[in-house]
């Protein structure tokens, strides 16, 4: 079953928001200009002021219930939120956006008019909130993984009556989007990813072939795993104990995920590159569901990567962004995937809502190369 569904948080909740931050138990801090040891205080007591005086949750509200909200009752009993917009061309090309951890489906709010106003592709766009995050429903079990949530997610395309379709992602959403194309190859004619996972291959050097820049880019990851990782340790190992502190305070949870969006576009400069009011509608989001303790679960459920390293026929476009987590070399990429197009720019983790038009004309430009 599919049904309208309106974002309408209570005042009562948003007052509550409010004087949970009133009540911060600042800590003291010991840190330099780049967040050496996590997110600034002097910055997350502007955002403290900013999240309760100049912070209208309600625009952010109603900008995801003007793009269109649903819920889908899958036969297992889980409720997945998604957008859909639908294009007036009854022919136009199915495209599932999935986002990924700390993302929301609020990443693709800007993306989503590009795409669905462009002049050379129509397409139908969904973007489905992952299982354990914002509305969709937390799983009762443990082992919701990524490609548990691949099924569920064609299941929802299926019952909106979308045999075909392209899948694209970032983050979680990209190994969701490799499942997608893996298990259902008969209905995925297309992948399109903005971050891309391939390890270096078991059987030959890996640095064999590399470009000077392509070897310059794995100290990208080289970074992430020695001083940007320590959340991934917990919330794939403990993640309910995190959530006590996440789910009671307002401050501690933008703090842990504000720190991913300095870290992962730019981490030299004290400052955020994507809005602070984007950011904090993604974190309110959140806060009013009560969904980081769920949402973070998706990493245990993974056991690592929430990857499959199968090699799929599906024609694949990857979309390399220069501060990006992880720039696998291209040649490791093509013992996984069919690579049709492959393209560098500059920019972060957070493509869709950082650099919405370079990623949307990616997207179009990769489409316009499958035989639909």
């Amino acid at each position: 079953m599919i049904e309208k569904f309106n974002i309408n948080i209570d005042d009562s909740e948003i007052d509550i928001l409010h004087n949970k931050i009133r009540q911060t138990r600042w800590p003291d801090e010991v840190n330099d200009s780049k967040w050496s040891h996590g997110t600034s205080l002097v910055f997350m007591q502007k955002v403290a002021n900013h999240w309760m005086n100049n912070f209208d949750w309600r625009h952010h509200e109603k900008l995801i219930n003007d793009i269109g909200s649903f819920k889908f009752t899958t036969e297992s009993g889980l409720k997945l939120h998604f957008l859909h917009k639908p294009s007036a061309n009854p022919n136009a090309i199915p495209l599932i956006l999935t986002h990924g951890w700390p993302g929301s489906i609020q990443e693709f709010l800007k993306i989503i008019p590009i795409l669905h106003n462009n002049p050379d592709i129509d397409f139908h766009i969904i973007c489905p909130s992952l299982v354990g995050f914002g509305f969709s429903d937390a799983a009762k079990e443990p082992g919701m993984s990524s490609d548990e949530i691949a099924k569920l997610q064609h299941e929802l395309m299926l019952k909106l009556g979308y045999k075909k379709y392209v899948v694209q992602g970032g983050d979680w959403g990209s190994t969701v989007s490799k499942w997608m194309a893996e298990l259902f190859p008969e209905s995925c004619i297309g992948i399109h990813l903005n971050l891309v996972i391939a390890w270096p291959p078991a059987d030959t050097d890996p640095m064999e072939g590399l470009t000077d820049n392509e070897i310059a880019g794995l100290k990208n990851h080289e970074k992430y795993q020695s001083i940007g990782s320590g959340y991934y340790a917990i919330q794939s190992t403990k993640p309910q104990t995190l959530g006590y502190g996440l789910n009671d305070s307002p401050i501690g949870l933008a703090a842990w995920i504000i720190e991913k969006f300095h870290a992962w576009t730019d981490d030299e400069n004290d400052k955020l590159i994507i809005d602070l009011d984007e950011v904090l509608a993604i974190v309110s989001l959140y806060w009013f569901t009560e969904s980081i303790t769920s949402s973070a679960r998706i990493y245990k459920a993974n056991g690592g990567t929430g990857f499959s390293f199968n090699s799929i026929n599906t024609p694949f476009a990857g979309a390399i962004f220069n501060n990006e987590i992880m720039k696998p070399p291209r040649i490791w990429a093509e013992k996984i995937y069919n690579i049709v197009q492959w393209n560098e720019f500059d920019g972060g983790h957070f493509a869709a809502i950082e650099n919405p038009d370079i990623l949307a004309q990616d997207i179009i430009n990769f489409v316009k190369k499958l035989k639909v």
